[in-house]
């Protein structure tokens, strides 16, 4: 079979949407297919892109973000309706002559914006299949645009979610069933070391209680609400420390943030650290208070670890965390929601340990590591 793979990730070098979709095309050129990839040039160097090449995928390379932001002020206009700058890789695809075409977005809406490309699948009725990564809590489109995406989704052969949640809200937004919907386990492939049949990593010392957030720093990610939770429910406490695990734009506001907050002796920036292990090795708690989410990558993977996690209500916290017994959940992004989860997590912090074990045992069960060979069934 020949299978194109488009990544709609322009704006960033790398993602958990990259390791969800390179696993399925790693899959599909081991079985003998013939594959196509159109990636940007930030995701181009990657080195599972380049495994798939010496593998005998061949890259076509689309211009990113960051490269078209240096463009000409046409273009500039142009990006104002979200960079279409489509027509050159919708015609390598058209070159390539598939038998199917696996589109992966961020958002469930990222087709909207390849307009050539979805002209030219419905102009030939090539297959075609969506991996979803990604959805907000409350989408919002112009009226022309819904029209578009309620044509574009039901007609796709196969859509793919991450999280239980992020399907619900699709299916809410565009009134539609999506019967050919399912959610996949997404998470599976963001670590591929992780050992199945391994058990927890040890507990750490308990003189002082280690929370970490671990992401990208960008506002998305909700590290501003987490500091200033932190600081209404932590403050007067002793005995505890946050430790920032990331890098983004943000930071220099957030570190600003912690010094005004009075936080600067308990918690530290670390930037980012590519051993995940060794952040949780050291941590009792791992705080997600994303604003918008698929689902957190590091969720699933603290859980298989034997640690709990705190997360606000996004994407698929609740396929994952049981309050009370693996973790706790904060209902809406907020502050003195975040606060309040925070209370009432670090009055249980005794319990912990125990939170972990069972977190482990429920994400075992639930893992499932070869839910991406779905996307090429």
């Amino acid at each position: 079979m020949r299978i194109a793979f488009v990544s709609t990730l322009i704006w960033y070098p790398w993602g958990g949407s990259e390791a969800l979709w390179t696993a399925a095309a790693d899959a599909a050129v081991k079985r003998g297919d013939t594959v196509l990839l159109v990636v940007s040039d930030l995701v181009e160097p990657h080195a599972r892109i380049q495994a798939l090449r010496r593998a005998g995928a061949t890259v076509v390379t689309r211009v990113s973000g960051a490269r078209a932001l240096a463009l000409s002020q046409r273009v500039r206009r142009r990006l104002r309706q979200r960079l279409r700058l489509t027509e050159a890789h919708a015609r390598a695809v058209a070159a390539f002559h598939p038998d199917l075409v696996v589109v992966s977005g961020g958002g469930p809406y990222d087709l909207m914006f390849e307009p050539d490309l979805v002209a030219w699948l419905r102009r030939t009725g090539t297959r075609y299949r969506y991996v979803a990564n990604f959805q907000l809590e409350n989408p919002a489109v112009g009226a022309e645009q819904f029209e578009e995406l309620r044509r574009i989704y039901p007609a796709a052969e196969r859509l793919f979610f991450v999280s239980e949640r992020n399907l619900a809200t699709t299916r809410r937004h565009l009134i539609d069933p999506l019967p050919n919907a399912v959610v996949i386990n997404g998470c599976a492939v963001f670590n591929p070391v992780l050992p199945v049949g391994g058990g927890p990593l040890p507990w750490p010392d308990e003189s002082t209680w280690q929370l970490a957030a671990v992401g990208r720093l960008e506002a998305v990610k909700g590290v501003e609400l987490l500091l200033h939770a932190a600081a209404q429910a932590l403050g007067g406490e002793e005995g505890w420390r946050l430790g920032v695990y990331g890098q983004g734009p943000e930071r220099p506001q957030l570190e600003a943030r912690t010094a005004a907050l009075g936080l600067s002796a308990r918690v530290t920036f670390h930037g980012f650290v590519a051993d995940f292990d060794a952040i949780l090795r050291s941590t009792h708690l791992v705080v997600s208070t994303a604003l918008e989410e698929g689902i957190p990558l590091t969720l699933p993977e603290t859980l298989l670890r034997g640690r709990p996690v705190l997360a606000t209500v996004v994407g698929g916290a609740e396929d994952w965390i049981r309050p009370g017994v693996t973790g706790f959940l904060c209902p809406v992004p907020r502050i003195e929601f975040i606060a309040a989860a925070l209370k009432s997590a670090w009055a249980e912090r005794s319990r912990w340990r125990a939170m972990g074990a069972a977190g482990e045992e429920f994400a075992r069960r639930r893992y499932r590591p070869d839910d991406y060979l779905q996307i090429i069934a």
